[in-house]
């Protein structure tokens, strides 16, 4: 047994997608809350997004730009609904998910909370104290 076996891709856990109410407006023929699917974004994708999503700030300094940030980090996040279907992006009359989930979510606190529930799915607010006590289960 290797000291590293734990740490070979074979045996990395896999994270599952995660289903959330993003939205009450959503509901299916029984009058039901439509549930949203999101999984994790990869160190890559977030990576290229945030690429993606510098600007120049005051004194020649590069920022991200948050809001363009979210909304696309939400987009790749989301499994369903699908937000690349043309017929979706049609009905909302844009022509690309980050538009689009705005305009599904286009309260501003719903949107928000999206995003929280991305970020969290992601990783993003796991604090040590709750690694350190994952790491002993």
């Amino acid at each position: 047994m290797s000291k590293f076996e734990a740490f070979l891709k074979q045996n990395k856990k896999q994270e599952g997608t995660v289903k959330i109410a993003a939205s009450s407006s959503f509901v299916d023929g029984s009058g039901k809350v439509m549930e949203w699917e999101v999984r994790p974004l990869k160190s890559k994708e977030a990576a290229a997004i945030r690429k993606l999503t510098n600007k120049m700030g005051k004194g020649g300094k590069m920022i991200i730009d948050n809001d363009t940030f979210n909304r696309m980090a939400a987009a790749k996040a989301t499994v369903f609904p699908d937000l690349t279907d043309k017929e979706l992006q049609d009905s909302y009359g844009v022509m690309c998910a980050e538009d689009l989930i705005v305009e599904m979510l286009d309260k501003d606190g719903e949107f928000q909370e999206y995003v929280k529930h991305v970020m969290n799915v992601s990783g993003y607010n796991i604090t040590d104290t709750e690694l350190v006590a994952e790491a002993k289960n």
